[in-house]
């Protein structure tokens, strides 16, 4: 049961190229040119199925990893589509085909998640790719309506989400996956629909936010944060109702700061969340115009000016070429509000500087000691 169907890969690298890999009978590439309109796509795979994952990796280097029609898990390079992609799973158990792919770079290596369906369980399975024989790894057991799970990188680390069930009771839950080894999990309980898609983000100063929210926008979204300096969850924050329209939601962070975007037919819901997650701070509504369509993407980049914004899932206009659905200068130019927990970390960094001074005015006063 792919989650991904339909979803396209935007991967920006450093110079500024931005290049679209899909799924149409097959997995293609293309390239958006100087003028702003989409060059020829080229086939990278015609054994491709729509359960695929791409990735853009810190040396610019495009890789897809994908199901083909024989149930085996593949992974090759974009710039090597001539030569035999690498087997990284085949099952013989009919039935057992891996789904929900999803390729993440971190510590310098590439891995891959999937759920494989197993004993009438959807285990999430991890597999690192750079390893020679290295085996999966199955991860947790996601509740059997969840519809799939959300992975993340801080560049170092991967943080993985998804939701479970424990006698009864569903848990979303967290686990810490450094140097090849997964922590302990970490869950807080989720009185909600456990059919709700996961999305997640990390934050350059060190939260990372979880969205969980339906397709069609007839229940509720609702946003975590999780420290994992603290290793525990915030209360849960709904953000969008069913009352607020049928759409889908991405999760998006401009200067560390969390927003959710609604996506309905003829407008977009942008709401701007509190960094300590206690409320929604502004809510606008941005109107389409023209013939645009907006698609649910997957976005990439190692670009410069694309520093100060992270996504896990975002809408693009695709006309001729393609654009963001909401201004990113005007959305980095607020002010962020002040919070006492920012106050505190900045003075705690005060007082460790000074600690530094003063060590190093000690230290030139015995150099200078006749």
């Amino acid at each position: 049961m792919p989650s991904y169907e339909n979803i396209r890969h935007l991967l920006r690298n450093s110079m500024g190229v931005t290049t679209c890999i899909w799924y149409k009978n097959g997995l293609f590439m293309s390239m958006l040119e100087k003028d702003n309109k989409w060059g020829p796509p080229f086939l990278l795979s015609e054994n491709a199925t729509c359960d695929f994952s791409a990735l853009l990796d810190s040396s610019d280097t495009i890789s897809a990893c994908f199901v083909d029609y024989s149930g085996r898990l593949l992974y090759m390079n974009a710039c090597e589509e001539k030569k035999e992609p690498t087997v990284l799973l085949e099952s013989r158990i009919i039935g057992s085909s891996p789904y929900n792919v999803r390729l993440v770079e971190a510590d310098g290596m590439n891995h891959v998640f999937y759920v494989v369906s197993h004993n009438r369980k959807q285990l999430l399975t991890y597999q690192p790719i750079n390893q020679m024989n290295a085996m999966p790894e199955v991860e947790g057991i996601i509740i059997r309506e969840g519809k799939n799970y959300a992975v993340c990188t801080d560049e170092t680390t991967i943080h993985l989400f998804f939701v479970t069930d424990v006698q009864g009771i569903s848990l979303l839950v967290h686990r810490k996956i450094s140097g090849g080894k997964a922590s302990r999990p970490v869950t807080v309980p989720f009185p909600y629909s456990p059919s709700l898609r996961l999305q997640a983000v990390a934050a350059d100063d060190g939260p990372v936010y979880v969205l969980a929210s339906p397709d069609d926008g007839n229940d509720v979204s609702v946003v975590f944060k999780f420290d994992p300096v603290l290793n525990k969850f915030s209360k849960g924050l709904e953000v969008f109702s069913a009352s607020s329209g049928q759409g889908s939601d991405c999760l998006i962070l401009v200067n560390n700061v969390p927003f959710v975007v609604r996506s309905l037919k003829a407008s977009f819901i942008l709401s701007r969340i509190s960094r300590d997650m206690k409320s929604v701070i502004e809510e606008s509504r941005i109107d389409l115009s023209g013939r645009d369509i907006p698609l649910k993407c997957k976005f990439q980049s190692t670009y410069k000016k694309d520093r100060n914004f992270k996504c896990d899932m975002t809408f693009m206009l695709f006309g001729s070429g393609l654009r963001f659905p909401f201004d990113l200068k005007m959305l980095t130019a607020r002010k962020n509000e002040t919070l006492p927990e920012d106050n505190e970390a900045l003075n705690e960094r005060i007082r460790e500087l000074e600690g530094r001074i003063e060590f190093l005015e000690n230290t030139i006063r015995e150099l200078l000691r006749p």
